[in-house]
């Protein structure tokens, strides 16, 4: 099943070419994550900033399209893959916040698990989730698979 012609359009007016991919080498490259699973997504969109994200999922909803996130896609289990639309976050998700003297911190879904325990680390603090892929996965991961 192809997408929506529609669809097609409408995210091409919101989202750069150089940030999106659907030629078979890209595709086949992002058919995969850690994982032995493979699906080969009909459009990859690098996305940098939450509005992109707002409006690529309304266009996706109301042309009912599914979409698949993928951050660091180290997952084992195939979460980060997809054969519809993958959108893969771009390198503007990074932000982070420690609050209360490292007793908080506030993390964008960009930031590799292992960076955020260095910056916790000077108050002697890490974060709960302690995948082994801690230096690679990412936290919009970690979260997104309950680690």
């Amino acid at each position: 099943m192809s997408l929506p012609a529609a669809f097609l359009t409408a995210v091409e007016r919101l989202i750069p070419a150089e940030r999106r991919f659907d030629d078979p080498l890209s595709t086949l490259a992002f058919g995969t994550d850690a994982s032995f699973y493979r699906l080969i997504p009909k459009l990859v969109v690098r996305v940098e900033a939450e509005l992109e994200v707002v409006d690529l999922l309304k266009l996706a909803s109301a042309h009912q399209v599914p979409v698949t996130f993928r951050a660091a896609g180290t997952s084992l289990s195939g979460q980060a893959i997809s054969d519809s639309v993958l959108i893969v976050l771009g390198d503007n998700w990074n932000g982070r916040e420690i609050r209360g003297q490292g007793s908080q911190i506030r993390l964008q879904p960009g930031v590799i698990g292992a960076q955020a325990n260095a910056v916790l680390a000077p108050f002697q603090r890490k974060i709960g989730p302690d995948p082994a892929s801690i230096n690679a996965c990412k936290i919009g991961g970690i979260v997104a698979n309950n680690s």
